[in-house]
């Protein structure tokens, strides 16, 4: 399917992989996220979504995902390295559109 594709192996699934780059991870803050990031021996880089109940309805917090995963999808090939991140949405996020979250993804993430 090409490059541009965000495949399984590209995913944090296991609750010991989010609580380590959580617990020993760079911390970096912007306005409605914090983004985690730690180096892996992977060989590529992988993501972890936390985007919890108080931020708002189902329909809003999917849509934050959705967010998230389109911004690494077009830009994890901006980042040196390889790198294990997870993106944190914060209580009162309130974005309305995708442009918005990647000017302020792309702000702390690319540098």
């Amino acid at each position: 399917m090409g490059p541009f594709r965000f495949t399984n192996k590209e995913r944090i699934n296991h609750p010991q992989d989010f609580r380590r780059v959580m617990k020993l991870g760079k911390r970096l803050q912007s306005k409605n996220f914090i983004l985690f990031i730690q180096e892996n021996e992977a060989g590529f880089h992988r993501l972890g979504m936390v985007v919890k109940k108080e931020i708002g309805p189902a329909t809003y917090r999917n849509r934050m995902r959705r967010y998230f995963r389109e911004f690494f999808r077009l830009h994890k090939h901006q980042v040196r390295g390889s790198l294990d991140m997870v993106i944190l949405a914060k209580k009162g996020c309130a974005l309305s559109r995708y442009r918005e979250a990647e000017e302020e993804l792309k702000g702390i993430l690319i540098i």
